[in-house]
């Protein structure tokens, strides 16, 4: 049983994209609200992207950059704060952590895109 649990997981982290989907049309169903189900979905599987990045960065060069991703949260973060605290004196870290969460679901799709097709490139052409 640990196993199925194991390669589900796996493939999920393999091919984040239809783990999107599948929470997206799962929510859809459960919420009834289109708007309420995208946010689910990419609060679900922004970590499934992130894990799938550092893998692709590691298989394609051939070093870890987990540091560099601990090193943009850090950076990300400070500047989201510092934003809050210029512009409304009052920093609330649980926006600043949400507005994080959501850009780095972009940022590690569009990479994760971009990395599996310079992966089957690079694959091709060696």
């Amino acid at each position: 049983m640990f196993e199925y649990i194991i390669h589900i997981l796996a493939f999920f982290v393999t091919l984040p994209i239809i783990a999107t989907v599948s929470i997206y049309f799962i929510s859809v169903k459960f919420h009834n609200k289109k708007l309420k189900a995208v946010h689910t979905a990419v609060n679900w599987t922004t970590v499934l992207y992130i894990i799938a990045v550092s893998l692709l960065l590691h298989l394609i060069f051939d070093r870890s950059f987990f540091g560099w991703l601990i090193v943009y949260f850090i950076l990300s973060l400070s500047v989201i704060i510092i934003y809050q605290w210029k512009t409304r004196t009052e920093i609330e870290l649980g926006k600043a952590l949400k507005i994080i969460w959501r850009f780095s679901f972009l940022l590690f799709l569009l990479l994760y895109v971009l990395l599996v097709l310079s992966g089957i490139i690079q694959k091709i052409s060696s």
